[in-house]
């Protein structure tokens, strides 16, 4: 029993290493009270080409999100343009598993027993997603927002996942 509550314990402590990261940053100088209406503009390293179906997914939650927020999307004159550019890259993890009985003795000294380790590695991939938002005026940057996470196998996953992490990322958008 005792060793079926380490293990789940160590699941735990593992699938909340995989978690995703969400960071946006902002000009302090932007009016962002200004700002009613957007435009999605397409950048050079979005997945346009290489996997479209997720680049429409990311286009169609970034323009959700733009819309939640207060925005309206239109095909010219906006007062900010919203872009994307993605990557995703093969990270290695390596996995630890110690097995057996070791512990501490009388007075604080180290008992004996019998103890193994066995490490393991394993690669995922690892997808950032960098959402821009430019004052189509003058045409500088004034927000950014980057969301990390682990590309899963399933697309339906990473597609939950996708939804989630852009609803986080506008959680406070645009700044007061």
């Amino acid at each position: 029993m005792k060793r079926l509550m380490i293990v789940i314990i160590t699941m735990a402590l593992l699938a909340g290493c995989s978690s995703m990261s969400i960071q946006a940053d902002f000009s302090e100088s932007a009016d962002f009270a200004s700002f009613k209406t957007f435009e999605y503009a397409e950048s050079n390293r979005t997945l346009a080409d290489a996997a479209p179906l997720a680049h429409g997914r990311i286009v169609a939650a970034i323009k959700r999100e733009m819309t939640a927020s207060g925005f309206t999307v239109v095909d010219s004159d906006a007062d900010v343009r919203v872009s994307y550019f993605a990557s995703i890259n093969e990270r290695l993890q390596f996995n630890t598993t110690y097995t057996g009985m070791s512990g501490w003795g009388r007075h604080g000294r180290a008992g004996m027993g019998m103890a193994t380790s066995s490490t393991r590695a394993s690669t995922f991939e690892e997808g950032t997603l960098v959402v821009d938002v430019w004052q189509a005026d003058g045409n500088e940057l004034v927000w950014r927002g980057v969301m990390q996470d682990t590309i899963r196998d399933d697309p339906d996953r990473n597609t939950e996942r996708l939804n989630r992490g852009m609803s986080r990322l506008f959680e406070d958008f645009p700044p007061s």
